[in-house]
């Protein structure tokens, strides 16, 4: 079969390949291979076309996505900001408490929590919020820290498919497709909701022998006390209403612009929100953007804006729409079940960022050449999130996760976690095909 692949087209997914493959095998850092990868196509000059320079064109792509970079920064200022007051911490001991340290019952409840922050906050806020806290408890109740850190990973995977803010893959999705907030809550939010109490029994089940030999002592609890855990309540009483006013204006920015004509987008109102933080409780601008944003990720997608768009300026998105309809013989449960266990598996190895981004365009073009392709909205963006949870590099929180594991000395082998999600993984899948299927199909 004639492909009709260029030059460029060849380059382009040369590059991507080998921009993948040091992502998969982790032998250098995944900012410098992303945006290596990046100088290495502009040079190429895979982006040249008429007046304008391979530059120019390879950084529109970074361009028309400044909205994403400024949520994931926005959010990062201000979540860190009013992590200060102790708020997150002081939830996780009510829980603690609320649970009376049942072992089992505190996997649930560390679950759920991470489940509900990963919604409104991102995910990789979460993991930075949720991780240290676990450790506290880990050590303080002689916990197994293995079934803790497997269900927070799963379920702020799971969750980043919840609301456009949940994770920058989904963010990503609903703003190039046009997809409202209440539209991505009810329709992958509800099945993740599903998905949250297979993943539990999952876990009760498979280390059910380390929750038994878990004894913790009820009179420990009780040394725990949420008040204790507030640090700063000029930032809790000012902090958390600005948080959460911007995530209300977020998750109603559609309503309000049908009421006004006014319209909002998430960087512009996750940004305004940090700098208000930083302004109401005097924070130095240098101190802020070293200590709380993580400018590996932002560069990292820098990079993959580009390696991306060089699919898409090049044609192999619309090229690689086609050979899926081919396979698939344009039925849409056959592209629906690919879709959903497909990136459910490959995300587990690929990180997820690139892969979503990849097949976003390769929908499109399937709506342009004709096909309905709703379904198919949900079962990537449903099974991104699954495989993300999938192995220790699949996602950025997972690294976050494991790296600080590793500082207490609490070790796990690559394949020893591929073996404990990898089931999982194919299970959440089959499942969220099933809803799917039943449901749109």
């Amino acid at each position: 079969m004639n492909l009709g692949l260029s030059i460029f087209s060849i380059i382009s997914l040369v590059v991507l390949s080998v921009v993948y493959f040091f992502l998969i095998s982790e032998k250098l850092n995944k900012v410098i291979v992303s945006i290596l990868g990046a100088t290495v196509l502009i040079l190429m000059q895979v982006f040249r076309s008429g007046s304008h320079t391979s530059q120019e064109n390879a950084f529109n792509f970074i361009a028309h996505n400044l909205d994403i970079l400024g949520f994931v920064i926005g959010m990062m200022v201000l979540v860190g900001i009013v992590r200060e007051s102790g708020i997150f911490e002081a939830l996780a001991i009510w829980l603690v408490r609320l649970v009376k340290g049942n072992p089992r019952l505190l996997l649930i409840a560390i679950g759920y929590l991470t489940l509900f922050m990963t919604t409104f906050f991102s995910n990789i806020p979460t993991i930075l919020i949720v991780i240290p806290i676990l450790v506290v408890l880990i050590r303080t109740f002689k916990l197994p820290y293995l079934p803790y850190f497997f269900v927070t990973i799963m379920m702020a995977n799971l969750g980043g498919a919840m609301t456009p803010i949940s994770d920058p893959t989904t963010y990503y999705q609903a703003k190039v497709v046009g997809l409202s907030f209440i539209e991505v809550i009810s329709n992958s939010g509800v099945i993740v909701l599903l998905l949250s109490v297979v993943t539990l029994i999952y876990s009760m089940v498979v280390f059910r022998k380390d929750l038994s030999a878990a004894k913790v002592n009820k009179k420990d609890v009780e040394f725990f006390k949420p008040a204790s855990a507030i640090k700063d309540k000029v930032v809790l009483f000012k902090g958390v209403p600005i948080l959460f006013g911007v995530i209300a204006l977020m998750i109603f920015k559609e309503q309000i612009h049908a009421w006004t004509g006014v319209t909002l987008d998430n960087a512009t109102l996750t940004i305004g929100g940090s700098f208000l933080a930083m302004m109401i409780f005097h924070k130095k601008p240098h101190k802020v953007f070293r200590d709380l944003i993580d400018w590996e990720i932002i560069f990292f997608f820098m990079g993959l804006f580009i390696v991306v768009g060089a699919l898409e300026f090049n044609n192999v998105i619309d090229l690689l729409a086609e050979q899926l309809v081919h396979i698939s013989g344009g039925s849409m449960p056959v592209l629906t079940f690919i879709m959903t266990t497909g990136s459910a598996l490959l995300s587990t190895f690929i990180d997820n960022v690139p892969y979503n981004i990849t097949m976003v365009g390769a929908i499109q073009a399937m709506e342009r050449s004709g096909l309905v392709v709703y379904p198919l909205w949900w079962a990537l963006n449903l099974g991104t999130s699954i495989g993300g949870a999938g192995s220790p590099i699949a996602a950025a929180c997972n690294v976050i996760a494991f790296g600080q594991a590793e500082k207490e000395g609490w070790k796990t082998a690559f394949f020893k976690y591929l073996a404990l999600a990898i089931p999982l993984v194919i299970i959440n899948s089959l499942v969220a095909y099933g809803v799917i299927w039943l449901r749109y199909l």
